[in-house]
């Protein structure tokens, strides 16, 4: 400090003689300008008493490496000693304007060794923040050697007097209570060395963008660091036990589960960072260490970023998934899910890009929130070997789990054994999953390109037959007989769009039912889309109607179901035609309750005459045919039925039941359009209570 060592000169070349009586001496200086400081208008009073005061005043002082400003800056100096190797102000009096802060006083001493060009100060209880700070320091022409310790300091305080130094931190706001202590060493103007120990309460801190988030942060830093040829050698340690913290795109909430993050590296000149070593550990849920590689982007259109590897120790699938993987899952199947088990494993990373991962669950249980898909008591590990394509000689992955369920259909235990490699999968040996007393049997697996847009895959597999019984009870449908099997060659998935190169049938209600030219589109998405034909033949009616409680009717009933197109699993558009089987020599009656049913589908005019004369009498009609034929198309179905029955004052009408023999009765439907809603309501109030609603 150049100015000083003037000052003290200037002082003792100014001490009275016993020639001449001096009671006080003023000068003035302009301007100094040093490497590492400036200042303009320093004034300077000395007074001479019992004891020799001083009083200095500097208009302007400018520290352009920690980028301050000082303006009207006064010391008063009650107590001034100096001799031939140091000036000692023991007693002094600072009064500074600071940064977001204003005027401010507060005591403190300064001396500066003439023989040695030090200087050394301590200023005490200096108002900051809205709490005290406590600095003492040594400073030669080169190097500046800082202590301090603050306490009760106010972060949002902090935060306005950052904002006055740097527009930059402007974009941050804080809240909460901290204490720090440390050091500080600074050389040529630039920071040589540094430790720091902070304490934070009840801390809140945001960036404007919102990457960088914490709420009623309880924490502790520690830090140190020092300058070494290729930049600053650091070790820093932050633990917090309350709270909740967002760095993009980690999220820890540290209420329950205390949180320790460790490092060890350096900082390179250009600002990249590596990490020799980290650990991270939130309490029982999360523990991981390894090393890291950072590059810092140059320009505002370049990426960071990081290579490096990671070892995990058993840690909770929940607390990854919901801290770290779910941000990213947003959107996509995976976005929202339940999560329990732990994983341990390793991984590697170069340039943002995942090189190799061996993973080890244990007990993992997945739900999906929106109930398409879940997963328990999942075991086994998982070794993918990087951006290779999948090859024999590939580790096989293995899963096994106790049970699972894809869109309510419930799966039991079942292993997985595949080879992963780049975004490849191929099935090792032959799947098999039990289910509704049946299985699928996967042969044959090939996924491509998995998880890009023009991912496809390969499946060979046959469905033994399961309960029919199972599967309604799956989706909440009346208990259905019967079984449903079948081949799947060539299941094929591309752009999106899974295909079946056969067909699946099933045996049920002593007929039989066959699902063909199935597609799917988006099985997975937020609004899969199935399209395909189904065809019933010769179901006993006696069966189908008990099971639906929608009254007797005896008989063979078939029909078919083409240019079948649903979305999100709701019939958007289908030809749906149903009839009784022309060469069927069964006997065929039908229930007065089934009539009336079906003259409230078609709304008909036969449930009329159920109610008066004496067809009230009888409970089961005899009939030819039956027929209903609903053509789907933009919600409406355009109805008709087994032919044409002629115009009445209802309008032209066609038979659904074409009656015979005595006593005889027939069902005529006259509504040609009706909505696909109100007609799924009707059916289903049908099925679901006693006596239909006639309209």
């Amino acid at each position: 400090m150049r100015w000083l060592k003037l000052l003290s000169l200037l002082f003792l070349g100014s001490a009275p003689t016993a020639a001449v009586a001096v009671d006080a001496l003023n000068g003035r200086i302009a301007a100094i300008t040093a490497e590492d400081w400036a200042l303009s208008g320093l004034e300077v009073a000395l007074e001479f008493g019992e004891t020799l005061a001083a009083e200095i005043r500097i208009d302007l002082l400018v520290l352009p490496a920690a980028k301050l400003s000082l303006r009207d800056t006064l010391v008063t100096c009650r107590r001034f000693d100096i001799t031939l190797e140091e000036a000692r102000c023991r007693d002094a009096i600072f009064t500074v304007v600071l940064p977001g802060a204003g005027r401010e006083t507060f005591s403190g001493e300064v001396s500066h060794r003439f023989t040695s060009g030090t200087t050394r100060f301590t200023l005490r209880d200096l108002p900051l923040a809205e709490g005290h700070v406590w600095l003492h320091g040594t400073a030669s022409e080169t190097r500046l050697d800082l202590e301090f310790r603050g306490e009760g300091l106010q972060l949002a305080a902090l935060a306005a007097m950052g904002a006055e130094i740097d527009s930059g931190l402007g974009a941050w706001s804080a809240a909460g209570t901290a204490s720090a202590s440390g050091a500080l060493a600074l050389e040529s103007g630039a920071v040589s060395g540094v430790s720091l120990h902070a304490e934070l309460g009840d801390a809140s801190v945001s960036n404007e963008s919102g990457t960088v988030v914490a709420e009623a942060l309880r924490a502790r830093l520690d830090v140190t660091a020092s300058e070494s040829a290729a930049g600053y050698d650091f070790t820093s340690r932050f633990f917090a036990d309350a709270g909740e913290a967002y760095v993009e795109p980690f999220y820890a909430n540290v209420n329950e589960h205390a949180l320790t993050f460790e490092l060890d590296g350096f900082r390179h000149s250009a600002g990249d960072l590596e990490f020799t070593r980290f650990n991270f550990t939130q309490a029982s849920l999360i523990e991981a260490a390894g090393t890291l590689s950072i590059r810092v982007p140059q320009s505002e259109d370049a990426e960071t970023l990081v290579s490096g590897s990671v070892q995990l120790q058993q840690s909770s699938v929940e607390a990854i998934y919901s801290g770290l993987l779910q941000v990213f899952l947003a959107g996509t199947i995976a976005g929202s899910l339940e999560t329990e088990g732990t994983v341990a494993g390793n991984m590697t990373f170069d340039k943002n890009a995942l090189l190799h991962a061996d993973l080890f669950l244990s007990s993992v249980t997945v739900n999906d929130m929106d109930q398409r898909f879940s997963v328990s008591g999942l075991e086994g590990e998982i070794h993918w070997p990087g951006p290779a394509g999948v090859v024999e000689d590939l580790k096989p992955s293995r899963l096994d789990w106790q049970s699972a369920s894809v869109y309510a259909i419930p799966l039991q235990a079942g292993e997985l054994v595949a080879a992963l490699g780049g975004d490849d999968l191929r099935l090792l040996e032959t799947l098999r999953i039990p289910a509704m007393g049946g299985a699928l049997v996967v042969n044959r697996l090939v996924v491509k390109d998995y998880g890009k847009d023009d991912a496809s895959g390969l499946l060979d597999a046959t469905l033994e037959p399961v309960q029919l019984g199972q599967l309604s009870s799956a989706f909440g449908w009346p208990a259905f007989s019967g079984t449903l099997g079948g081949q799947l060659p060539m299941m094929q998935y591309n752009d999106g769009v899974l295909t079946v190169g056969g067909s699946l049938r099933a045996n049920a209600f002593g007929g039989g039912i066959e699902f063909a030219n199935l597609r799917l589109e988006q099985p997975f998405g937020l609004v899969p889309r199935l399209s395909g034909d189904l065809r019933l033949r010769r179901l006993d009616l006696e069966q189908l109607t008990n099971t639906f409680s929608f009254g007797l009717i005896q008989g063979r009933l078939s029909g078919d179901v083409t240019g079948l197109d649903m979305v999100s699993w709701r019939p958007v558009a289908m030809d749906l035609s149903l009839y009784t089987t022309v060469d069927d020599s069964s006997r065929k009656r039908i229930s007065q309750r089934a009539v009336e049913n079906l003259a409230s589908v078609g709304g008909g005019g036969a449930a009329a005459a159920l109610s008066s004369g004496f067809m009230k009498f009888f409970q089961e009609f005899s009939y030819t045919r039956i027929g209903l034929r609903c053509v789907l198309a933009d919600g409406v179905c355009a109805m008709s039925g087994a032919g044409p029955a002629g115009e009445n004052a209802f309008g032209q009408g066609y038979y659904i039941v074409k009656g015979s023999g005595l006593p005889r009765i027939d069902v005529v439907g006259y509504r040609h359009q009706v909505s696909w809603t109100e007609l799924v309501r009707q059916l289903g109030s049908i099925t679901a209570s006693g006596p239909p609603v006639v309209n």
